[in-house]
């Protein structure tokens, strides 16, 4: 039994970002054994979309569990805090050794652990519920487990190495290619997450074409007054008068369960100076101008470039918007994010001809692709949406 002095609390990695399973460990701000105060932050993470800061939920000592550099799973214990080291020793002997109230000692298939943990006991032949831990398993565990037992890769039964090819690589084509650098930990996150939300999405898409004259009458007038924007803030603005006309736009499904969000908050894609992908949200969209769009847009961007983007500024949007208008690319069909049903994309602006008087006139047209979940809206719907954004695009005004 724990006394009440003895009272330890764990620090569980939180769930900054709904792209993410796992995050990485970047630095620790209090070392370990050092005492903190409830709201000192006591390291900094990085997820696939920003660096964030941990603060503590106690006062008391500092026992750190991962190391910096760590990908550690969402929800697993990075760290402890309680009066002593004594008495976080204590707490964690007491969870390893007794099994929870009513519970029978866990079996290997039984246990949590991470994709790492699992392949390396598979190599080494460990049954994972020998491996005592608080939480999740990890691979570095696993790895303690081999240092400790002075433990040998066990030879794998070619029946078993065949089967482990046949989900990776064919054997036919092992001569014919080579592995090159793998994918960022910021790349594998986001393609993850996008293979998650698909699973769940019924995806469909619609297009129509925009003209774009008075946006881009509205953008040059911006830019004689010395105030730097471009096209994003035009059409987050549309996009609002598309929710507005389909209030479906701002909602998302889990199975048959329909969720809709309260604000109309709109995240649009932003890359950095290093190539990395975000998706900075800004709040309220329907109730600002064109003028507050352009400021807020210009504040992101310049944060994302400089890698200060707080996580806060990149949850609860209701919706994305994509823009390739620097690309020489007609239309492009992206992905939806977690907790969104619709995306909307916009290639280049290009420009069309067409017949006044019996003459041809070109005219400045952009096409935008509404993907959306099937599953909570249909194609009739789509379009109304889509007429509401090329209405707003084509009324904007100087």
């Amino acid at each position: 039994m724990i006394d009440g002095t003895d009272i330890v609390t764990p620090v569980h990695m939180p769930q900054e970002n709904v792209n993410d399973e796992e995050v990485r460990l970047v630095a620790w701000q209090v070392n370990n054994g050092e005492r903190v105060d409830a709201g000192d932050v006591l390291c900094e993470m990085e997820t696939s979309k920003a660096v964030g800061e941990l603060a503590s939920p106690a006062s008391g000592v500092l026992r750190q569990v991962c190391k910096i550099g760590d990908m550690v799973p969402v929800g697993s214990i990075v760290a402890y805090i309680g009066p002593s080291q004594q008495a976080i020793d204590r707490y964690i002997n007491l969870r390893m050794q007794a099994p929870e109230d009513g519970s029978t000692a866990k079996t290997s298939m039984e246990v949590e652990a991470t994709a790492g943990a699992l392949e390396l006991a598979r190599r080494y032949g460990i049954d994972l519920a020998d491996v005592k831990t608080v939480g999740q398993i990890r691979r570095q565990d696993v790895e303690s487990f081999i240092a400790q037992h002075g433990l040998c890769e066990v030879a794998i039964p070619r029946k078993e190495m065949n089967a482990i090819k046949s989900s990776g690589l064919p054997e036919a084509l092992e001569a014919k290619v080579v592995p090159i650098d793998p994918l960022s930990d910021h790349q594998w996150a986001i393609a993850g997450h996008l293979a998650r939300t698909q699973a769940n999405i019924v995806s469909a898409h619609a297009g129509m074409d925009l003209e774009m004259t008075a946006a881009l009458r509205w953008i040059e007038d911006k830019k004689k007054s010395g105030q730097m924007t471009g096209s994003i803030p035009v059409f987050l603005y549309a996009a609002a008068a598309a929710v507005a006309a389909v209030d479906k736009l701002a909602g998302f499904r889990i199975g048959r369960q329909v969720y809709r969000y309260k604000n109309v908050d709109i995240a649009y894609t932003a890359r950095s100076s290093d190539g990395r992908l975000f998706t900075p949200v800004i709040r309220n969209v329907d109730q600002k101008t064109l003028d507050d769009l352009s400021a807020e847009s210009q504040r992101l961007n310049m944060a994302v470039y400089r890698g200060t983007l707080e996580t806060a500024d990149m949850s609860g949007g209701c919706l994305t918007l994509s823009v390739l208008d620097e690309q020489p690319v007609r239309f492009h069909i992206g992905l939806q994010n977690a907790y969104q049903s619709v995306l909307f994309t916009i290639g280049a602006i290009r420009e069309e001809l067409r017949l006044v008087d019996g003459k041809p006139v070109g005219h400045p047209t952009a096409t935008v692709t509404l993907s959306y979940d099937h599953g909570l809206m249909d194609g009739w719907e789509a379009g109304q949406a889509l007429a509401a954004m090329k209405q707003a695009i084509e009324s904007v005004k100087v």
